[in-house]
């Protein structure tokens, strides 16, 4: 009890406060003892362990600066050396070791115990963290000794009844991820409200019901995870404040969602044997949620946002443990570095202390220069911890990436200079084998010239045999058109008997076994049908044999068989008709009765009969006279076979022949082809030989710079970790520094530290870091796309293409962004916050794997934006929330950030997610810019040729560097036998042709760039004053933040100001009036925007820039009249002096142009006197010598003489030195501002008040 009330007095005491919350914190760490076991506190030596531990937490971790700390510790060593003096360990010893938690063993029940092993400790971490990465957002963490600690810390106050937590430390400490982690380790749900547009209190409040509900119904343990950036509205706090003190939110839910809460926790109530009223049912629902909802807050201390917080919510500061989490310490940075190194290749293991240890102090070294950066300009630059850890990992990705390319180009030279080696060994064997080649080639052209006369010979018996067979041929045809036309004229007269035939037929038809038994049945029949019975037995009788009966009854024997009659007819031979039958039948022909029709009459049948027998007999004889035709065609047709069969065998013989012609032919043609084959290759062989030579003596100068290009890249490859080294360290720190603090911590802080070290890291000497990245080449695009061509531009481009971390750029002239839209283009998609639809542009950027422009940011940006921001990818690298949406996160896309504002502050938690880029034009840069305005407008000719000449000579370094790279490309890739690449070595020839040409257009360029740039210089003195005055008012934002002018603006009055010069005949004198000219054109435009209080302040600063830049003025002087120190401890020896303006004689009289101004001072004191009591001493002469004295000089003096007349001295010193016209009070010129502006230039008035 006595150490305990020891330690909160200290606290109390150390950190200056009244002491009202001592019990509190007092109860805090009892609790904190009884965690405990009996088995962790077993001696008195546990019991100091545990006191000392529990002690640190309640107090020491909230404390803030070193030297609190540092008492703090010494308090409590004293104290208990003072109860405890038979220690076994010393306190220092107990110290050096004393964490307590409730995972000291391994992870699983709770069970508060001391830390035994770190290493055991940090294993079972490790474990955690990876089993969170495979179902959470993936956490890159180094879990180094302090990170361990606070997961140590931040466990113990979750595992607390009501433990809630404030969290204070600058963004990207680390306290997210490891509160994270902690909660992971409990089992403990981790909450965070998810920002959209449009979240107000009403969404916050609903989030709140939700979790306690979680919380107070389900029983589930919640950690509520909260940071600044979350805050979106203050009265946020009003509710956080009060959950902290009572648990209890008021109107949080409705009258039914209250009835609702109580009746799903009315049975446990009454199981704790409790009355289940609504007012036990609701404080045990209270209780529950301030058991079970730890809310954890992960505030910035930067600026004043916390202090007033505290104020104005003090449960933030006093119901919440406290951990602050202090700037790492050196030694934490290098053991974090270290342990990263550990595991990266191409570095040797003596160096990585080394490595680590610079890395450690240009973290630190940052941290100064950013103190400064700030004092001096400022200027606001946060270095946090995460931004050392994205240092590391930006160091070990360059080294990956360009040790690699570095051995792809070793590989490629390498392949190049063995291919010409083994070229130059495979020409004598390729002549060898061409001299083989020319003996074969005679004996094969031999070989054809044989083969082809046989050839000739066989060709023309083809030709005469076939000259045969065609004759043959012929007449063939001819018999074959006499056959065809006798075939003919046969088938036409037959053709005429086709109808007797027909109709013969179509009365057979008729017949059949019914009506010819009718017909036979007849006793007596008619005569008409006896005579067709008749005459059918005449035309049917064999052989010509006519029956001499042919009665009816003759007649019906014949018909007896009904069948064989019919079929007898059907079959009969109309074509051979005996002579005999046909005399036979002509009578009965010409009878008048013997007509079908008639007959018919009598009986049908007959008509049948006697229609077959008329068209029978006229089919036999048109039959009979077609035969003699018919013989002819037969006779035909035998010499038709006879000429085709003697056809057949000529033909059959010139087949023969032509397969042996074919024979001979193919014989012929492969020895031709053998013959060509080897022509070819001798051809081929010989165009080796030739492409060899070509390729060996046009790579001669090549093979030796290749092969010192191979050296040094082997030097290179060396010197890559440290080279690679300073490369991380510019890109990761140097990007929002102006070009001053870069030269200085490159220059004068980060080499001469490197240059110390114990163990030297392998470095090129006179490393430019940020060559690695970039060539010649890629310079010349950049300037191409629109960059300017200045040193820090071309740094920027650098460092904006190869930074890990989103690129931020800040850009107030906005020529940062005019060469990123020109660089992407078609594919860079632009947007801005709060632009309709601007999320969907983002999202579809992200899942697309496209490059997005978030243009014009202000201070804050979207906190929807918070998780793109910081890359936070779940389910494995797959997806991440934009919003409420999950969009498929796209390793491709590429997000830049750009801002308009000149000076923004933005806060560590932004600068750890991005690389800020100071895009801020330089006065080199803008110099050289505004000599191209002044020259296009003097010499417009001068101007456009310089431009199409700086474009020619950027096309040149690409164009040479993509021929350079294709032919070693080509001469790598080639291969085993390349020589016969033809392409090869006219690339090659093209490349040397290319630089031959283009070396002789750069020595052109050179002499008409000299002679473009001498004429050019002339204007320089303009451009260099115009530069000049846009900084002097640029800087006039140091005196009030309304002094803001952009450099449009300016660059508008700038031209109007060239435009209005005196125009002169000698240049000289042109150069001069344009000088002044844009002097007072500018400073009018500038004095009209400022407080009369600030226009002196204005002149004078512009007048002495101007001398200074002329060179008119010491440096030293002018630092006197600026700063007017004095010698303390003096007296005046001349009572017209005080002592402090003595004390400014002696300082001045230190200087050699004013050595001696104090004895004489005392030895002409009377002339002095009056001097220095003269009512307007700037207007008198100074006494003796001293009036000579140039006019900065005579002001140093009156500045110490006569301080309250500096004033009017000021004002004569610039009217001395500019003119009168920069001094005399005018009143505004409306006429002259109205020209000035215009429909998108509006005037704006500044009122004074009382003004009108």
């Amino acid at each position: 009890s006595q150490l305990w009330w020891q330690a909160s007095f200290s606290s109390v005491h150390i950190s200056h406060g009244a002491g009202t919350q001592e019990i509190q914190e007092a109860d805090r760490g009892r609790d904190g003892i009884l965690f405990s076991s009996v088995e962790c506190v077993k001696s008195t030596q546990d019991l100091v362990n545990l006191y000392l531990h529990e002690s640190n937490r309640v107090y020491r971790d909230k404390m803030v600066e070193e030297k609190d700390l540092d008492l703090f510790d010494k308090i409590q060593v004293d104290v208990v050396k003072k109860i405890f003096d038979d220690l076994e360990e010393t306190v220092e010893q107990t110290q050096s070791l004393n964490v307590y938690c409730h995972f000291a063993h391994s992870i699983g029940e709770p069970k508060y115990m001391p830390v035994q092993s770190w290493e055991l400790l940090t294993q079972t971490l490790v474990e955690a963290l990876e089993n969170h990465n495979e179902v959470n957002t993936v956490m890159d963490l180094v879990l180094f000794e302090d990170a361990v600690r606070h997961v140590c810390h931040i466990n113990r106050i979750l595992e607390s009844p009501r433990g809630n937590a404030l969290l204070v430390g600058v963004g990207g400490s680390g306290k997210q991820s490891l509160t994270r982690l902690a909660a992971f380790v409990s089992s403990m749900d981790v909450f965070q409200i998810t920002l959209r547009r449009g979240y107000q209190i009403p969404d916050f409040k609903a989030d709140l019901a939700g979790l306690c509900l979680r919380a107070g119904v389900k029983n589930l343990s919640t950690v509520f995870l909260m940071t600044d950036a979350q805050v979106a509205d203050e009265k946020f706090l009003v509710f956080i404040n009060d959950l902290l003190a009572s648990g209890e939110i008021p109107d949080l839910y409705y009258d039914d969602e209250v009835e609702n809460i109580i009746s799903n926790v009315r049975n446990e109530v009454k199981s704790q044997g409790l009355v289940d009223n609504r007012e036990n049912c609701w404080k045990f629902f209270i209780e529950r949620v301030r058991r079970q909802l730890k809310v954890t807050l992960c505030f910035s201390p930067v600026g004043t946002k916390l202090r007033v917080r505290s104020r104005k919510f003090p449960a933030i500061v006093n119901c919440t443990a406290i951990d602050w989490f202090h700037e790492w310490p050196k030694q934490a940075l290098e053991s974090v570095s270290l342990r990263f190194l550990q595991n990266t290749e191409g570095i040797e293991t003596t160096v990585k202390p080394s490595i680590s240890e610079f890395m450690a102090f240009v973290h630190t070294s940052v941290n100064l220069a950013s103190q400064s950066y700030l004092s001096n300009e400022q200027r606001y630059n946060y270095t946090t911890p995460k931004s050392f850890l994205e240092f590391i990992r930006l160091y070990q990705s360059l080294l990956r990436r360009n040790g690699r390319e570095l051995r792809s180009k070793m590989e490629r030279l390498e392949n190049g200079l063995l291919k010409l080696h083994s070229t130059s060994a495979q020409v004598d064997e390729l002549k060898a084998k061409l001299a083989t080649q020319e003996v074969e080639l005679r004996q094969k052209n031999e070989d054809a010239d044989k083969l082809i006369q046989v050839v000739g010979v066989e060709t023309d018996k083809v030709s005469r045999e076939k000259a045969i067979a065609d004759e043959e041929e012929r007449k063939v045809a001819l018999i074959m058109l006499e056959v065809q036309r006798k075939q003919k004229d046969c088938e036409e007269d037959l053709a005429k008997a086709e109808p007797a035939l027909t109709a013969a037929q179509a009365a057979l038809n008729t017949l059949n076994k019914t009506n010819l038994t009718e017909l036979k049945s007849f006793g007596s029949p008619p005569p008409a049908v006896s005579n067709v019975s008749a005459a059918v037995m005449v035309l049917i009788a064999p052989r010509g044999k006519v029956p001499k009966d042919r009665s009816w009854k003759a007649a019906k024997v014949t018909m007896a068989k009904v069948d064989g009659f019919l079929d007898s007819l059907v079959h009969f031979d109309k074509e051979n008709i005996h002579e005999n039958c046909l005399k036979a039948i002509r009578p009965y022909l010409q009878d008048p009765e013997f007509n079908p029709e008639f007959v018919a009459t009598k009986s049908y049948a007959a008509a049948g009969l006697c229609s077959w027998v008329i068209n029978i007999v006229k089919f036999h004889e048109v039959f009979c006279d077609v035969e003699p035709k018919r013989q002819a065609l037969n006779k035909a047709t035998s010499d038709l076979t006879a000429a085709q069969e003697k056809l057949a065998a000529v033909k059959a013989k010139i087949t023969h022949l032509n397969e042996n012609l074919a024979k001979l032919t193919a014989k012929f043609e492969k020895a031709t082809a053998d013959k060509l084959k080897c022509q070819q290759e001798a051809e081929a062989t010989a165009g080796t030989i030739s492409l060899a030579n070509r390729l060996v003596g046009g790579l001669a100068s090549e093979n030796v710079r290749w092969a010192e290009a191979v050296q040094n890249f082997k030097q290179q490859e060396r010197k890559l970790c440290g080279d690679i080294l300073l490369t991380a360290a510019s890109i990761s720190y140097l990007g929002f520094f102006t070009k001053q603090y870069r030269q200085s911590l490159l220059d004068a802080t980060w080499r001469p530290y490197l240059s110390q070290l114990q163990v030297p890291i392998p470095m090129t000497p006179t490393l430019d870091p940020l060559q690695t990245l970039m060539d010649d080449a890629d310079v010349a695009t950049w300037q191409n796309e629109g960059l300017p061509a200045d040193r820090m531009s071309t740094e920027n481009a650098a460092i904006l293409l190869n930074c890990e971390r989103w690129p931020l750029m800040v850009d107030p002239q906005l020529q940062g962004i005019k060469w990123i839209k020109n660089k992407y283009a078609e594919d860079l998609r632009v947007t801005q916050i709060g632009q309709k639809g601007y999320l969907q542009t983002v999202e579809r950027a992200v899942e697309a794997g496209d490059t997005v422009l978030i243009e014009n940011l202000e201070e804050s940006i979207d906190p929807v934006l918070g998780p793109l921001l910081g890359r936070d990818v779940v389910k494995k690298g797959r997806f991440i929330k934009i919003g409420d949406k999950e969009c498929e996160y796209n390793p491709r896309f590429r997000l830049i950030l750009h801002t308009k504002l000149a000076n923004p502050h933005y806060q560590p938690e932004l600068q750890a997610q991005a690389t800020l880029i100071n895009f801020t034009v330089t006065r080199d840069g803008l110099e050289d810019q505004l000599l191209a305005a002044v020259v296009s407008m003097e010499r417009p000719d001068l101007e456009q040729l310089k431009s199409e000449l700086t474009k020619q000579q950027n096309g040149f370094k690409i164009t040479l560097k993509t021929l350079e790279d294709d032919l070693l490309s080509r001469l790598s890739s080639a291969s085993g036998n390349f020589l016969g690449e033809t392409a090869l070595v006219e690339n090659l020839e093209t490349t040397k042709q290319t630089a031959a040409e283009v070396e002789k257009k750069v020595q052109e360029a050179k002499v008409t760039e000299a002679k473009i740039n001498e004429a050019r210089e002339h204007y320089r003195p303009a451009a260099a004053r115009a530069s000049l005055l846009y900084f002097i008012m640029n800087d006039l934002g140091r005196i009030h933040p309304m002094y803001q002018f952009s450099l449009k603006a300016f660059s508008i009055i700038f031209r109007k100001a060239v435009e209005k010069a005196t125009s002169d005949e000698t240049l000289k004198a042109r150069v001069a009036n344009l000088i002044d000219s844009i002097t007072f054109s500018l400073c009018q435009y500038t004095t009209r925007g400022l407080f009369e209080c600030h226009k002196l302040t204005y002149l004078a600063q512009l007048t002495f820039q101007i001398l200074l830049m002329n060179q008119e003025v010491s440096a030293a002087e002018l630092d006197f009249l600026l700063r007017s120190p004095a010698q303390t401890g003096v007296t005046s020896p001349v009572e017209f002096l005080s002592h402090q303006a003595w004390g400014g004689i002696k300082a001045l009289s230190s200087m050699e142009e004013f050595c001696n101004l104090d004895r004489d001072i005392e030895g002409s004191a009377k002339s002095w006197k009056k001097f220095v009591e003269s009512e307007c001493p700037e207007k008198e002469k100074f006494p003796q010598e001293w009036k000579n004295k140039t006019a900065l000089q005579r002001l140093c003096m009156i500045r110490v003489l006569r301080p309250d007349r500096m004033t009017y001295a000021l004002r004569d010193f610039i009217e001395e030195k500019l003119g009168s016209k920069y001094v005399v009070g005018r009143a505004l010129d409306f006429a002259a501002s109205f020209e000035e502006s215009g429909p998108a230039t509006p005037m704006f008035f500044i009122l004074s008040p009382g003004v009108d």
